[in-house]
């Protein structure tokens, strides 16, 4: 018991302790809670998916010039679209290096060819048509009439056009002004021309045509396309008919006949530029080719345009390679800007090419260029080499029809009918 004091003044202290304890408490005034001071951690930024970078192969043929101008067209797009580089490959005999087996992978993206190809090289699965990327109403809006129908088979689209090509009559100034030529389809006043001058000048003649005296159907066509063959195609259509059978075509062949009593009886080139330059004729109907004979010899010569003459365009073509590697809509873009009115104005003014785009032909710079402003004013009537299958079976009949007929061997209408026999053997070769 005598323990029992001890655990009294534990108690006592306890209770005191507790009691403190409990004064404290109810005098604590609870903290204000602050709000944390904010952390200037920059908000991460998205990483950019970086561009796919993109090799654009394009196979040409371009001579020196014109592949040092186009190098520079190439730079220029690759600066501002720096994820794509375009690579220019010069391609010796194009038809044999596509047609020949490449590596997979391996092969141009666009090819610079011309437009006779398009349906050889669509039959055997070369090139791919551009229908998803561009529709036949801008394709005629944006390209001269003959260019942007050159680029059309089997009612697609299968190429952007780069320049264009064709004939027209070059004519002396010192002896003849544009007044006295006729229009460009009056084909009986060009023959009451001829027969005029030839009576004026009987050591002269009027005019020095290349095909006339010599088979060579490019040169003549503008004859039978102007006396009406444009409107069913030319010679053969795409579909693989014959047109030297047709009443215009007779027309076209007499008339032929009749200009050759006023004509030079043996004609090619050589011949024609040398009585031109040498004044034995005030005109010679060929193409943007010879005028450079022309200025080196000081001549003043004008430009006009008669009737329907072939235009011959280069274009570019999208391949099935490309879009096997996925670069069709980036190959395009190329194309396009290669066939855009501003490329086309610089290498035209670098060059002295015929522009196929309309806004780069009409533009003051271009139109200032009297020759090629006079040669695209003749090919804005022309019509477009053909690019089916078939478009090589004209030359040989054509050609050998209007010389028999030139040199009095066959009547108009025995030549035509020899002609349209060899035409229809040729396309019954290739088959429809």
């Amino acid at each position: 018991m005598k323990h029992l004091p001890w655990l009294g003044l534990i108690k006592v202290l306890l209770m005191l302790a507790m009691s403190a304890g409990s004064l404290v408490a109810c005098d604590a005034t609870p903290p204000t809670l602050q709000p944390e001071a904010p952390v200037n951690t920059p908000a991460p930024t998205p990483t950019p998916t970086p561009a796919v970078e993109r090799i654009i192969t394009i196979w040409h043929d371009w001579p020196g010039d014109y592949e040092e101008a186009y190098k520079l067209v190439a730079e220029e797009y690759h600066a501002a679209h720096p994820e794509v580089h375009i690579e220019l490959v010069k391609t010796e005999k194009l038809s044999t290096a596509l047609s020949t087996e490449l590596p997979p992978g391996e092969g141009p993206d666009i090819v610079r060819w011309q437009q006779n190809q398009i349906g050889p090289a669509a039959l055997r699965g070369l090139i791919a048509p551009l229908d998803a990327f561009i529709t036949r109403e801008t394709l005629e809006q944006t390209f001269e009439p003959a260019a942007a129908q050159a680029m059309l088979w089997k009612n697609q689209i299968w190429g952007t056009p780069e320049m264009q090509d064709g004939i027209a009559l070059i004519y002396n100034r010192s002896m003849l002004s544009l007044e006295d030529l006729p229009a460009p389809d009056d084909f009986e006043g060009l023959l009451e021309k001829a027969l005029a001058f030839r009576q004026a000048h009987p050591d002269k003649y009027y005019l020095c045509n290349q095909g006339l005296g010599r088979p060579d159907a490019y040169h003549i066509a503008p004859i039978f396309l102007g006396f009406g063959l444009q409107t069913y195609g030319g010679f053969v259509d795409e579909q693989g008919i014959a047109n030297l059978n047709l009443p215009e075509a007779y027309a076209a062949a007499e008339w032929i006949q009749a200009f050759s009593a006023v004509e030079p009886a043996i004609t090619g080139p050589g011949i024609c530029q040398a009585m031109f330059i040498e004044g034995q004729t005030p005109i010679w109907w060929t193409g943007p080719r010879a005028i450079r004979s022309l200025q080196e010899a000081g001549m003043d010569f004008g430009i006009a345009p008669m009737g329907s003459p072939f235009v011959d365009v280069r274009l570019f073509m999208l391949t099935q390679i490309a879009v096997d590697r996925g670069n069709a809509a980036a190959a395009f873009a190329v194309m396009q800007y290669f066939s855009s009115a501003e490329v086309q104005k610089q290498l035209t003014l670098r060059n002295g090419i015929i522009p196929a785009n309309s806004e780069a032909l009409a533009s003051p710079e271009v139109r200032a260029l009297r020759t090629v402003a006079s040669f695209g004013a003749a090919l804005h009537l022309g019509t477009p080499m053909p690019n089916h299958p078939y478009a090589d079976c004209p030359w040989g009949p054509v050609g050998d029809a209007v010389t028999s007929i030139w040199n009095g061997v066959l009547s108009p209408s025995l030549a035509l009918e020899q002609a349209q026999a060899s035409l229809e053997a040729c396309i019954r070769s290739i088959g429809k």
